[in-house]
């Protein structure tokens, strides 16, 4: 093996030390990492249980000198961080993972063609939901949580459903 080789091992989690984590904001709207010495450009932090942990198993990957992401290590908890680096890493990840909650169903449309559309209240405005395959991307991931994802890529949520008037629970109930 070479000095410019890397080897990867898949089957080991590299926890990252949170006192050696000194990220950057770029102009380009990507992150800088710099930890024990190395620089490492368009760093990628990932949720690794994003619908339930937004703070903790952070994953920092970079792309590589052959265009491939590669993994850095894992940020095991964020308030580990100091405030700064916290900051800017939580509204990297804010931004990476927008997704306006869902706070109210007024009605949903079957067009019989395999879209359905949700109009709903949501925490950025009134929005029609455009739905395709709704099997795959009107999911329930708990016995509360309902992760919606629409026919172009946008990504809704309502933790909760439960939590919801009883209007909007009697319009959900035929399609959850």
């Amino acid at each position: 093996m070479t000095n410019n080789e890397e080897l990867y091992k898949v089957d080991e989690l590299n926890l990252l030390d949170c006192k050696k984590i000194h990220f950057t904001h770029e102009k380009s709207g990507f992150l800088t990492l710099e930890y024990e010495g190395k620089t490492y450009h368009k760093t990628d932090p990932t949720r690794l249980i994003p619908f339930f942990s937004k703070t903790t198993y952070i994953s920092l990957s970079y792309e590589s000198e052959e265009q491939e992401f590669r993994e850095i290590g894992v940020i095991k908890d964020m308030a580990d961080l100091d405030e700064e680096q916290y900051n800017l890493l939580d509204s990297f990840l804010k931004y990476k993972y927008f997704m306006p909650e869902i706070l109210k169903v007024y009605n949903i449309r079957d067009n019989m063609q395999g879209s359905i559309f949700v109009k709903s209240l949501t925490t950025s405005g009134e929005k029609t939901i455009c739905v395709k395959d709704w099997y795959q991307n009107f999911r329930m991931l708990s016995d509360n949580y309902l992760y919606v994802n629409d026919a172009d890529g946008n990504k809704y949520f309502c933790e909760d459903i439960h939590k919801l008037d009883k209007k909007s629970l009697a319009v959900l109930e035929m399609f959850t």
